[in-house]
């Protein structure tokens, strides 16, 4: 490959080859050195590299990095320039350099409990990127340089394993890189590049303390550069089978007991940051360096006051002999000062010294004015009145200028709106689907947020289209799932706007449309009555037969049947449903290609569901959900590999499982939650979307168990109940107050309760089932919407049943007695409410005879909870 020309710079000598490049010097026409670093294109993401520079240069210069004097990643050839962090050493008639990295000088370091000093600074310069919203994500000795001063400086981030690469030769960076960014790189657009740092950090801080890796050193340590060396050559990586190795090995043991208390907290925060699962890895490197600063703070606070207790030792001892000093001290003073002010009173005083000033005389001017000087004061005059003219037309020229601007600001906007759209896009039938999407949006709300902040500056021609930019922002924000700040953006765009173009008043109506939608779905908005009908009035302005206008009020009912579920009316939001079904199924006739109807119209059965099990029509619900399975299955037909629309039917199908399993179906109920799982797990292959889908996860593991409780296989089932808890507690940390995770805790600490009690050990069972019984107090005091208020209760009602059939086994009767009587009491509510369900009839029965074999004839009335 032949060398580029630079500009100003003329290529020397070759420092190094690297999996994204290879490195030279190169001198400035001024003389200087620099290093200049040639990028492989097919290996580096120059784009994601140019915005990681950008952002780490944005503000002020960052003092953690090599220097970076200049780039070109727009076009190729790719290339870097940087500060020169190498030393020149003679070579035959030749001579080389040799990079003052971390790598070179591991030696110094690996396995040496000094190295204490440079994980902290490494820690510190990490921190710094992650301040700056940068995630390194290709740590590495080799990437790691040392100062005069040993300072730290990285170099190389944002290259590496990184998303979007056609091909990569093997770096040692791997070897430090946690399991989940071997697997999916493109994690590192989605945010996971913060933990990434994490563990790179602890691993590397592990092998210099110790030595060695800490997970498959054996492995790694032949295929790792040498110390003092730069490279491994003739090494090929298996991302994949690495991952799988790094998941099933622990953590190897520290050499030895810690000298130092702090040493042994120091050692738990690498471990930490060494964990598997990210999440339980700390957020990012500004919470590592809090802890380490903590620690040594701690340190330094300890020896000061150990310190001070010898200070107080050493002037206790000296005392008694200070004690017999004083007083001949003392008399010498007397007799000093006595001397000392005889000599000043016979001093002279000094005399003041006088500084003459100079007056300086007025001079009177004379009353003759010069013609010649007369002459140039009229030139000037003259001159202004010419420069104000040519002013005057200059700013009519440029009040034209503006005014053009403003025109063609406008035709770029409307230009501007199809590619947001296209930007916006989850996946389309016409569109490609564009990848990393939330780091996308991300970027794309950062610039539209500074070009408000450039167009506020503008002339008042210009800044009357601002709203357009808020209006983009409110679309960013419905993108990512932020309704409140979507909602907030868009009342001041109806502020500002004043349309008449039909197509900007249809994406105002849209837009309107999605903050209610994705509002009834968020259980910390609140859309209100009042907003509905303004969206619908706005919807009134479009033409009316217009499918689009169709689409939008069918989903306007769907934003309205939600509220009305979530504010206990059952009844009136299944009717709602019904009217929006009406219309979606019309759409569908017209259409019926258009599949992201369809998975709409699927998704709103499922909702109808829940609606019409608040309602107490089980049957409905169970036809409703029917009905979204039959949807989504004929879809997946056709298009077999959407993610999306698997994601759906799995859903709908662990309903059907769990309506399947209450009617004591088990071999369909763990068939269909089978299946539903094996549609999932395809679908989720990503950290992001598996972290959403954690819920659902725990829910099939409790069906799952269930169903292998019902068939005599009661350890596999309480294997799958922890499974279960393990998503359930990781979707808790996600979001600590989405209610259905918590009742989907309760149900299936309920479960634990009664496989354990069904072993006999009633001294594990009961509290897990008290836990789960105050779950169900809390949400049905919190009135939640979701789960129903019906679905809570009936849950605590069969619960506080098995509890006291569990305390009576365990011998505890006035424990069983109080349960039994709850439980009881709970059906009558309930039946109150369902007069005619045979269910609740038969279980108020069945529990008020457990009740009588405890020699209790009647039940006491029900306790406020």
């Amino acid at each position: 490959m032949s060398l580029p020309e630079i500009p100003g710079y003329r290529i020397e000598t070759l420092i190094g080859k690297g999996a994204c490049g290879t490195v030279y010097t190169a001198r400035h026409d001024s003389g200087n050195e620099v290093a200049v670093k040639l990028l492989n294109p097919k290996s580096v993401n120059a784009e994601l590299l140019a915005n990681r520079v950008n952002r780490l240069y944005s503000a002020s210069p960052p003092k953690a990095t090599v220097p970076l004097i200049a780039h070109s990643l727009e076009k190729e050839p790719y290339l870097l320039i940087g500060g020169l962090m190498a030393d020149r050493m003679p070579q035959g008639v030749a001579e080389r350099f040799i990079p003052r990295t971390l790598q070179l000088q591991l030696n110094d370091y690996m396995g040496n409990r000094s190295s204490w000093m440079l994980i902290r600074r490494l820690a510190q310069v990490l921190a710094d990127f992650h301040r700056r919203r940068v995630a390194h994500g290709n740590l590495k000795p080799g990437n790691i340089f040392l100062d005069s001063d040993n300072g730290v400086l990285l170099s190389d981030y944002a290259q590496g394993l990184m998303p979007g690469l056609e091909e990569l030769a093997y770096t040692d960076a791997l070897l430090y890189a946690p399991p989940e960014q071997l697997l999916n790189p493109d994690g590192y657009l989605e945010g996971a590049g913060y933990g990434w740092d994490v563990y790179a950090f602890g691993s590397l801080a592990y092998r210099l303390l110790t030595g060695v890796f800490p997970r498959c050193n054996d492995s790694f340590e032949h295929v790792s550069p040498l110390a003092g060396e730069q490279r491994r050559r003739g090494v090929e990586a298996d991302c994949e089978r690495m991952a799988q190795r790094l998941e099933r090995a622990r953590i190897a043991k520290w050499k030895g007991v810690a000298p130092t208390r702090e040493e042994e907290e120091g050692r738990l925060v690498i471990e930490r940051c060494l964990h598997l699962d990210a999440w339980k890895r700390y957020g990012d490197m500004r919470e590592v360096l809090r802890d380490l600063e903590s620690i040594a703070n701690a340190r330094q606070q300890r020896l000061s006051a150990e310190e001070g207790e010898k200070r107080v030792k050493v002037v206790e001892r000296r005392q008694k002999s200070w004690q017999a000093a004083t007083g001949v001290g003392i008399a010498a003073c007397v007799t000093l000062g006595a001397a000392l002010i005889h000599k000043i009173a016979r001093q002279e005083r000094p005399e003041p010294k006088v500084v003459e000033v100079e007056v300086v005389k007025e001079v009177e001017a004379g009353s003759e004015v010069d013609p010649k000087e007369l002459e140039e004061q009229r030139q000037k005059f003259l001159d202004m009145l010419a420069d104000r003219d040519e002013l005057e037309l200059a700013n009519e020229e440029q009040a034209a200028a503006v005014h053009e601007m403003a025109n063609d600001l406008m035709e770029a906007h409307k230009m501007s709106d199809h590619l947001l759209a296209w930007s916006l896009e989850r996946g389309s039938e016409h569109l490609p689907t564009l990848e990393g999407r939330e780091g996308r949006l991300s970027l794309l709300e950062d610039k539209l947020e500074r070009q408000l902040e450039v167009v506020d500056e503008l002339p008042e021609e210009l800044r009357k289209n601002s709203w357009r930019i808020k209006l983009a922002l409110a679309e960013v924000a419905l993108a990512g799932d932020k309704p409140k700040l979507a909602r907030e953006k868009m009342q001041e765009v109806l502020g500002e706007a004043a349309v008449t173009d039909v197509d900007v008043q249809r994406r105002l109506a849209r837009t309107r449309v999605m903050v209610c939608l994705l509002g009834s779905e968020d259980s910390d908005t609140e859309v209100t009555p009042v907003e509905l009908a303004e969206t619908a009035n706005a919807l009134a302005s479009l033409p009316e037969n217009e499918r689009q206008t169709r689409r939008l009020q069918s989903a306007l009912n769907i934003a309205e049947a939600r509220m009305q579920f979530r504010n206990g009316d059952n009844a009136s939001a299944l009717e709602t449903y019904r009217n929006a079904f009406a219309k979606m199924s019309k759409l569908c006739e017209e259409k019926p290609s258009l599949s992201a109807l369809r998975i709409w119209r699927a998704r709103g059965y499922s909702s109808a569901a829940q609606a019409a099990t608040g309602a107490g029509e089980v049957d409905a619900a169970i036809l409703l959900r029917e009905q979204a399975a039959v949807e989504l299955m004929e879809l997946l037909e056709t298009q077999p590999d959407r993610a999306d629309v698997q994601v759906e039917l799995s859903s709908a199908l662990a309903a059907i499982a769990q309506s399947a399993l209450e009617e004591g179906e088990l071999d369909r109920a763990g068939d269909l939650a089978t299946r539903s799982l094996e549609l999932l797990e395809t679908a989720v292959s990503n950290p992001e979307e598996r972290g959403g889908a954690l819920n659902q996860l725990a829910s099939l593991k409790s069906v799952l168990a269930a169903c292998r409780a019902g068939t005599g296989h009661p350890r596999e089932a309480l294997r799958l109940v922890r499974e279960g808890q393990e998503h359930a507690e990781a979707a808790l940390v996600r979001n600590s107050r989405d209610p259905s995770t918590r009742f989907r805790l309760g149900i299936l600490a309920w479960q634990q309760c009664g496989l354990l009690s069904a072993e006999g050990k009633h001294a594990e069972a009961l509290p897990l089932g008290v836990k789960a019984r105050q779950t169900f107090i809390d949400l049905i005091a919190q009135k939640v919407s979701f789960p129903t208020q019906r679905e809570i209760k009936r849950s605590l009602a069969y619960l506080t049943g098995d509890l006291g059939r569990a305390a009576q086994d365990a011998r505890k009767e006035e424990e069983a007695v109080n349960y039994l009587q709850e439980s009881v009491s709970i059906w009558e509510d309930l039946m109150e409410a369902e007069s005619d369900s045979d269910e609740f009839r038969e279980q108020h029965r069945w529990t008020a005879q457990g009740l009588r074999e405890l020699g209790i004839v009647t039940a006491l009335p029900q306790k406020k909870r």
